[in-house]
């Protein structure tokens, strides 16, 4: 809408030429967007559910003030609070872009802040579209305040701003281990390489963080398990199993605490027999049909994967 809005305003010539403009650039919004609506109502039910859930479940206003605290508060961090000169940016820039980049951002944050609360850092990752736009309008602020004591100077300003904000910025995603995320995501490819290489071609993996890279990587069909209701799970095995399917649980370390608690009424939900695969020392496979084998005094062997 804002680059709508933009075009429109922006644009000179009768009033023709420019309608016939903003046609050209709806009707491919429109197509898409009927697209997108045909996907979900097919593979949904609805055409405002998505496979992350119903927007009942996902949008609330009480999510507002938690996520506007958060936001700010990672920019700061992650950015410096420098990124708040760009609100500046009309005072000392006199071009409309400076009202599309504004108009952006704000769009940007107005679709996540009544979303799911979360608590890690990493899901400014929401705003990605945007914070470079942010950054542009910091430098175009500090190149407006030099041109007006000095105007030759605001280019060398401009690039020095930038580069004290790298300068503040590196440390902080050191300290975050940014540089280190080919390592701590190669669980998703190493998991999803150890499914299709060690279980069954009849294997459906239960699973949650890691249902789409599992899919992905090795073809195998997955099951959320957060989707189950807690009292669904011995029934949802037994299902599976009568369908001719292999069922394995594939959980992350942080998620197995959930599962137990999600679904402690169950005995598979204790998660009370060794792993077939552990992966990392972060992700572990379980075969359910091995708990009954090992309560038995069989022996369940693990496979370490690095």
């Amino acid at each position: 809408m804002p680059i709508g809005a933009f075009l429109a305003l922006d644009r000179r010539g009768p009033g023709s030429a420019r309608l016939g403009e903003a046609v050209r650039f709806v009707v491919p919004l429109a197509v898409g967007g009927l697209g997108v609506v045909a996907v979900q109502q097919t593979f949904y039910g609805s055409p405002l559910a998505t496979g992350y859930g119903s927007p009942d479940a996902l949008f609330a206003a009480g999510h507002v003030g938690p996520n506007a605290d958060r936001y700010v508060r990672w920019l700061n961090e992650t950015v410096s609070p420098a990124w708040w000169l760009a609100f500046a940016a009309p005072v000392f820039i006199a071009d409309r872009r400076v009202w599309l980049y504004l108009s952006l951002f704000l769009c940007n944050v107005a679709c996540y802040l009544p979303y799911v609360v979360f608590d890690e850092w990493w899901y400014l990752r929401f705003l990605l579209p945007a914070i470079p736009l942010v950054i542009v309008l910091v430098l175009a602020v500090a190149s407006g305040l030099a041109r007006r004591v000095r105007p030759g100077a605001a280019p060398w300003v401009a690039g020095i701003v930038a580069a004290v904000l790298v300068a503040v910025a590196l440390p902080e995603a050191e300290r975050r281990q940014a540089f280190r995320l080919h390592d701590l995501e190669s669980r998703f490819v190493r998991a999803g390489r150890a499914v299709a290489d060690r279980l069954p071609s009849n294997a459906i993996v239960v699973t949650s963080w890691q249902s789409g890279s599992v899919r992905h990587y090795s073809g195998r069909t997955t099951l959320v398990w957060d989707g189950l209701d807690g009292a669904w799970l011995d029934r949802a095995l037994a299902f599976l199993e009568s369908r001719g399917l292999a069922p394995f649980l594939l959980l992350e370390s942080w998620e197995e605490p959930l599962f137990r608690e999600r679904f402690h009424a169950s005995p598979i939900g204790r998660l009370d027999w060794p792993p077939s695969i552990e992966i990392g020392g972060v992700v572990r496979v379980f075969r359910p049909a091995d708990r009954a084998r090992y309560l038995a005094g069989a022996s369940v062997p693990t496979e370490y994967v690095r």
